[in-house]
């Protein structure tokens, strides 16, 4: 090697240490996903160093006295003009016998209707709590997927089971039909292919990531092929985003105490992946959200905050919620606050804590909608212009240290 290379390599480890880029190797084991260096800063708990970006918040539902006292597990989508909103609703615990699925829709972004039951929880043997598993666009059909969990208390076995109902018109809806074991709360999103993509996890908690060829949303699931990964998964919960070329970035959700997100990629269309691995993403251990804007710019919407929760030690601080943004979807080096103000629960629950949690977006109509649970008790939505999400600079990293490529 010259004394011109040698200086080069040194110039990019040392640049790696800076939060101005990062310059890692290019070796096939490397983690999907990376972000520059003091990207968040955890000595700011407030807001982990990282400015607010501009958004409109609405609460849709408020937990009171005489209601349902629990909201979680939102997903969105657009149909016919319309966007909408699901979440699950339980009477005090989370995922306990009486849970049911809540709706409602906007046609101008602003203006919501009221929330309307979608399914509600059998009292009887199957199922005992209701899981919202998010939405499909089938055309002239909308799909609601919904997960049942049927055990007599909360958890995950082989007899949860991924549920869906149809409607023509977004008002009236069709019998359950059971399409899939497995634990689900998002639902399919279509691939540049035009394949769409779904995920959960199987009963031991590996994730479970399906695709189809079939545009109903109901037919010709198969099942990715991805390594086991051994006492790392508790709720898995992936979401993923898409690069340039075509290759799939899964992210996922790793044990309590474990603040990490670990990431998995496809280069098939869905149908097998890589090992998941750890990645230098912070994460307060809950359900993050992944996916792309229209100009193909990757985000993350999760709580990257390693500080513990008051009320859950093992969990990481729900608050603040934040958009980290990447444009090659390998290095995030932008992120921005989307809501950090100070929540605190109102009703004692089981696994209720403070904070904005579990986020679902989807983007209509030149704006990111965003939506979530608020302690686990009220349910939120921030409307974000596109404008204000600027994409990552093009001059990062510089020339002498180019941005990590992944095989």
């Amino acid at each position: 090697m010259s004394r011109i290379q040698i200086l080069a390599v040194i110039s990019c480890t040392a640049s790696a240490l800076t939060p101005a880029g990062v310059c890692g190797d290019e070796r096939s084991d490397a983690p999907p996903i990376e972000i520059v260096g003091r990207l968040f800063n955890h000595k700011d708990e407030v807001k982990l160093g990282l400015p607010i970006v501009k958004g409109e918040h609405q609460v849709l539902y408020r937990a009171t006295g005489d209601s349902y006292k629990f909201c979680h597990q939102q997903n969105l989508a657009v149909w016919q003009g319309k966007l909408f909103l699901m979440w699950s609703n339980g009477i005090t615990h989370e995922d306990h016998n009486g849970q049911r699925i809540l709706y409602c829709h906007t046609q101008n972004g602003s203006k919501w209707s009221q929330p309307a039951v979608l399914t509600e929880d059998h009292d009887g043997p199957s199922p005992l709590a209701c899981v919202s598993a998010g939405w499909h666009d089938a055309g002239d059909t909308l799909v609601a997927y919904y997960t049942a969990i049927m055990e007599k208390r909360p958890g995950i076995d082989e007899r949860n089971a991924l549920f869906y109902l149809t409607s023509k018109d977004g008002k009236t809806w069709s019998k359950p039909t059971e399409l899939a074991q497995g634990f689900f709360i998002e639902g399919p999103r279509r691939l540049p292919s035009g394949r769409l993509l779904t995920n959960g996890q199987w009963a031991d908690r590996q994730p479970r990531l399906r695709f189809t060829d079939s545009s109903d949303g109901l037919s010709g699931w198969k099942d990715g092929k991805i390594p086991r990964v051994e006492n790392v998964f508790t709720f898995p919960e992936p979401s993923w985003f898409v690069r340039a070329d075509g290759t799939i970035v899964m992210i996922f959700r790793t044990k309590s105490g474990d603040p990490w997100i670990y990431a998995s990629v496809s280069k098939d269309n869905g149908e097998s992946w890589s090992r998941p691995v750890k990645t230098n993403f912070p994460d307060a251990t809950a359900r993050a959200f992944a996916g792309n804007l229209p100009d193909g710019t990757t985000f993350i919407i999760s709580n990257p905050s390693r500080v513990p929760s008051s009320t859950h030690p093992s969990i990481g601080r729900r608050n603040p919620l934040t958009i980290a943004l990447s444009k090659d979807g390998v290095l995030f080096d932008r992120a921005f606050v989307i809501r950090s103000e100070q929540t605190s629960i109102r009703f004692k629950g089981t696994n209720k804590l403070d904070g904005w949690q579990y986020p679902s977006a989807v983007v209509w109509k030149e704006h990111l909608y965003v939506a979530y649970s608020i302690n686990k008790e009220d349910e939120g939505v921030t409307r974000i212009a596109l404008r204000d999400l600027q994409t990552v600079a093009d001059d990062l990293p510089g020339p002498d240290c180019p941005r990590r490529v992944i095989p």
